[in-house]
């Protein structure tokens, strides 16, 4: 129950669903999140996975790190990516660290953008 806490998957459609991600993000959070989303992928068959960042004030690099790897993760398994609210802090450490996800990431500015998107195409 504790996990469904931290890595709330809510679901939009039968192929998609959004991750609220509110607070700090450390170690242990990374991991729970990530056997969690993979499990989820896997077991769900969801095409879309709508990340929100906005309740993340701040992510250490590793963390960074970590989250460009279960993205890449999540292609592997057939899963787009949608990550909203990024705030400037996080963009500047991914940019100052040469890291990139933009390949493999649909950005929208809000989760609101990327729901009337999303919804509206299919």
């Amino acid at each position: 129950m504790v996990e469904d806490l931290f890595v709330p998957i809510i679901p939009v459609t039968p192929s998609t669903c959004i991750l609220p991600l509110i607070g700090k993000m450390d170690e242990y959070r990374m991991e729970t999140l990530e056997d969690k989303v993979l499990s989820h992928i896997g077991s769900s068959k969801i095409d879309t996975l709508i990340i929100d960042l906005s309740g993340v004030l701040h992510m250490e690099l590793h963390i960074l790190k970590h989250l460009t790897n279960l993205i890449n993760g999540m292609s592997m398994m057939g899963c787009k990516t949608v990550v909203t609210g990024l705030r400037p802090e996080i963009v500047k450490q991914i940019i100052r660290s040469g890291m990139s996800f933009e390949e493999r990431v649909i950005a929208k500015a809000t989760l609101e953008q990327a729901l009337d998107e999303f919804l509206n195409r299919k």
